[in-house]
Parts: C-alpha cells; sequence; structure tokens
C-alpha cells in the first residue's frame, strides 16, 4: 500500500469519533470536503459545528469504521447468517464511486443460493482478477444483498451526476460486497435518483429484477438491435419479480405479451397490462398457449425444469432467430460442481445438446440463458421508465431489518407475487448496536 494511500485510509477511519459509552458527539449535519491526490478523490461527508452531551442511546454517525451488517462467515443455510455491529464499513476504491446508507433492501433468490455457497467458483475468480491477484481473495465474512434503496453521503471526485444527500436507488453486482448492510459503496453508474412518487421500499426491489428482465429481453433476447415492435412473447411466471418487470417492459417496447400464473395471481398480473393471461392450471393451457403462439421470445420467469423446455420449442417461430430464453442457468453450479475450467465445459455442453435435442437449431430457433447484469444503460432505462410512472414492480412483503432471516426463508419458500423488502428501521439498528 502506498504511503499516500495509507494516510488517505487513516483520515476516513479517524473521522468521526467514537461515542463513549454514556456520551456521544452530536454532530449537525453540514457538508464538508475533504480533498486528498490519493486515488483522485473528493469526498464530502457530515461535519459537526458543536459538540453535546447525552445520556442517551448513542446516535448513528455519518460514517465509521465499523458497521451493522448481516453476514455469512462461511457457506451453509440461512440460520446461519450473523447481525453484526463490528462489521468493516466499505471503502471507496475509484474515484467514480458512492458511498450509500441503505434505507432499504430486497431479498432475492440469488442471495439464498449464495447463503448456502452457490456460485463460489466462478465469483470468487471475478474477485481475484480484479485485484490482479495470483492469490484467492478472501470471501468472509461475506455480505449479500442485491439492490438497496438509500441516502448518498459520500462521492469520489470523479461522480458528476450526482450530490451528497440525494437519495437514491441501485443494485450491486454478486462479485462485490452485498447491501444488506449499514452502508454499500457502488460505482455512480449503477445507481439513480430515486422518483419522488416510489416509496423508499418500492425503490429498493426495483433494479435487480428490473436488469435481470432487461439483460434477457435485450441482450440475450436481441431486442437490443431488433425492434420489440409487433414481437409476440410468452413469458412464463408472471406473477414474480422478474416476470412483472418483463411483461411492463415488453409492453412499453410495443411487444404483443403473453404470459402464465396460476388463478391466485391472475387479477394482479392482469393489472400490468399483458394482451393474454392463461391460467397454467387450467386444462387447456397447452391450448390457448397454442392459440396465442408462434412466439418470437418465450422468456421463463418461472425456473421451469431444464428437461421440460423441449415442451415450449414448438410454439417458437420457425427460422426468425426466435429464442427460447431460461433464467435457469447451469453456469455458477457447473463451475462449483466442475471447477473453472471442466465447468465452461460441461456449459458448452448443457448449452448444445438440449439445442440439438429440442430440433430447436433445426428450425432456426435457439435455447439461451440469461441472467442478471450490472450495465448502466439498463439502469438508466429502467429509471426513466420508473420516473414516468410506467413501471412498478408489487411487493410481497415488507420486513424489518432484525428479521432478515424470516425475508430470506419467505424468498426460498417461492411462489411469490411480488418482491420482498427488508427496511433499515431505526429500533432494529439501535437494538443491534447494543446487543452486538
Amino acid at each position: 500500500m502506498s504511503k499516500s494511500n495509507s494516510i488517505f485510509r487513516l483520515v476516513f477511519r479517524s473521522f468521526p469519533i467514537s461515542p463513549s459509552r454514556n456520551t456521544f458527539v452530536s454532530r449537525t449535519i453540514r457538508r464538508r470536503t475533504l480533498t486528498t491526490t490519493a486515488n483522485d478523490m473528493t469526498v464530502d461527508i457530515t461535519a459537526t459545528d458543536h459538540e453535546t452531551e447525552t445520556d442517551t442511546t448513542p446516535a448513528q454517525t455519518a460514517w465509521s469504521s465499523k458497521m451493522i451488517a448481516w453476514q455469512a462467515h462461511s457457506y451453509g443455510t440461512i440460520d446461519d447468517l450473523v447481525l453484526t455491529s463490528n462489521a468493516r464499513s466499505p471503502t471507496m476504491v475509484a474515484a467514480n464511486e458512492v458511498l450509500v446508507r441503505v434505507k432499504a433492501s430486497s431479498v432475492n433468490p440469488l442471495d439464498v443460493l449464495m447463503a448456502e455457497g452457490f456460485g463460489q467458483v466462478l465469483l470468487g475468480t471475478i474477485r481475484q482478477a480484479q485485484q490482479l491477484s495470483l492469490h484467492k481473495p478472501v470471501e468472509f465474512p461475506l455480505t449479500l444483498g442485491r439492490d438497496f434503496c438509500g441516502e448518498i453521503i459520500a462521492k469520489g471526485v470523479k461522480v458528476k451526476s450526482f450530490e451528497v444527500g440525494d437519495v437514491v436507488m441501485g443494485v450491486v453486482p454478486p462479485f462485490h460486497q452485498g447491501c444488506h448492510s449499514e452502508f454499500v459503496a457502488v460505482p455512480e453508474g449503477l445507481v439513480a435518483i430515486k422518483p419522488d412518487h416510489l416509496t423508499i421500499e418500492e425503490a429498493a426491489g426495483l433494479l435487480y429484477t428490473g436488469l435481470t428482465a432487461w439483460s434477457a429481453l435485450k441482450l440475450v433476447g436481441g431486442l437490443y438491435i431488433r425492434k420489440a415492435t409487433d414481437k409476440n412473447v410468452l413469458v412464463i411466471g408472471g406473477s414474480g419479480g422478474v416476470g412483472n418487470c418483463a411483461i411492463q417492459l415488453l409492453k412499453q417496447w410495443g411487444a404483443k405479451v403473453t404470459t402464465t400464473c396460476d388463478s391466485t395471481a391472475i387479477n394482479l398480473v392482469k393489472g400490468l397490462g399483458p394482451d393474454n393471461v392463461i391460467d397454467y392450471t387450467a386444462k387447456d393451457a397447452r391450448q390457448q398457449l397454442e392459440e396465442h403462439g408462434k412466439y418470437d421470445i418465450i422468456l421463463d420467469a418461472a425456473g421451469i425444469s431444464y428437461n421440460k423446455i423441449g415442451v415450449y420449442t414448438p410454439l417458437l417461430k420457425g427460422w426468425t432467430c426466435s429464442a427460447f430464453i431460461t433464467l435457469r442457468s447451469p453456469i455458477l453450479l457447473n463451475t462449483d460442481s466442475y471447477g473453472l475450467v471442466g465447468g465452461m465445459v460441461k456449459n458448452a455442453i448443457d448449452l448444445l445438446v438440449p439445442n440439438i435435442l429440442s430440433g430447436a437449431v433445426f428450425k432456426g430457433s435457439s435455447i439461451r440463458w440469461a441472467t442478471f447484469l450490472p450495465i448502466e444503460c439498463g439502469v438508466k432505462e429502467l429509471a426513466k421508465l420508473a420516473e414516468e410512472k410506467k413501471i412498478l414492480i408489487p411487493l410481497e412483503k415488507t420486513f424489518k431489518f432484525k428479521d432478515l432471516k424470516d425475508a430470506y426463508k419467505r424468498v426460498q419458500d417461492g411462489h411469490l407475487r411480488g418482491k420482498v423488502i427488508v427496511t433499515f428501521d431505526k429500533p432494529s439498528m439501535d437494538k443491534a448496536r447494543l446487543t452486538n
């Protein structure tokens, strides 16, 4: 570590002063800028104009070296997650990053899987490549959480689109430390101003599922190049978070949308504006699917079994580069099971064989894999649609920060009718400070 970097980190970790047990320094909010040549970074933080003594519970300081977070210290189960008030606060490592105090975050299926060790081989390799290291980086303690809403409390000197105090919604790549914590540091391209009409809970649940649907349709489905206007698209599982978002995006882009869900979710899904809603439990569900087909794109947002994909490929249009897109990609699972090189070979086989056996390639169609991709232009488009009130992710249930394990278990149970949100409520945070 260079001398300038050492001084820079020392300055940051020494500010603000840690409170004593019975007294603390109350810092009134006033912007002050510290400038350093290290990393070409300018940081805005809250400062103090006066000091006050009190005998009440210590208040949250603006930015300390320690924070409250839910962390995994080893791969295991949801019950192995630990709430701590001694987690290391994130530091901004680039001049284009912002530091955000998190107010709400969502829980996604990926969080549950990562707690069990899913994706550790490939994600660990990406972390190692980012650090330009020959050694595998230390994974633990690991903080999960992929999308959030919060307030910017510091920013790099190259950040021009945001100011300290802005309330933003954002998303965190899975190979970075997550946002089920007091603070999170992310590149400015992965955050956007929260629209005024959205609650922090609604904003916190938008970008992960939104970018998953956006990446699947725009990039994997080719709609970034081809116009979606007049395309006929089937969304399997329209009642879940990704399905909700996919329907709304497609309708905004001008596509014709047919979607499936069970009878209990029909009213919810109809409110999203699809052209046709099919109860997949109905006896004539297959007939209805055929009546509204053939399809340019079939997006599986429900995670059907891989061996059932062949049931749907005959519904694709022939010789139009049509695609069945599944979000149940085995990429991470294969690298976990067979290592990086062996897993990539297995991935190639797993992608090629179904395309051949289903007959898709012989009709000018294909089976493709999609996943969440943290892409700046996707964030901007989703934020613009949200600002214009053209997209909204339904919420199923909101949990308090102290009950995060219950939120994980709800997501693990499946059959969701919207997003599961965790709010960083003050009583939960204060209790965590006192008991950890």
